[in-house]
């Protein structure tokens, strides 16, 4: 073989290495930029996970205030109305009492 030859076998060899050595450079930056935007996306994921929870537990907590006050409020009107029949009874009680007492019935 000629020197021209060999000189260009071994160029050419010399750039088959340097193609894979660039080869390989990218292979591992694009794993690398995976790797980033998978935790990205995974941490951007679970800041919307968390976000949804709080506002689940918000409307839960809206829903069970809601629900508290609506049963405070018809507990109020039903102790109202009992004391409103207890003052009725017990007018009419002392009532049955002074008759008894004065003797008219």
């Amino acid at each position: 073989m000629s020197q021209e030859t060999i000189a260009q076998i071994l160029a050419i060899e010399q750039r088959a290495v340097q193609v894979h050595e660039d080869a390989r450079r990218q292979a591992a930056q694009i794993v690398a930029e995976a790797e980033k935007a998978v935790t990205a996306l995974r941490e951007q994921t679970l800041a919307e996970a968390r976000q949804q929870a709080e506002q689940i537990i918000a409307a839960g907590r809206e829903v069970a205030e809601a629900e508290r006050a609506r049963i405070v409020a018809q507990a109020e009107t039903e102790a109202s109305q009992m004391e409103s029949a207890a003052v009725q009874h017990q007018a009419r009680a002392v009532q049955f009492v002074l008759d008894r007492v004065a003797g008219r019935r």
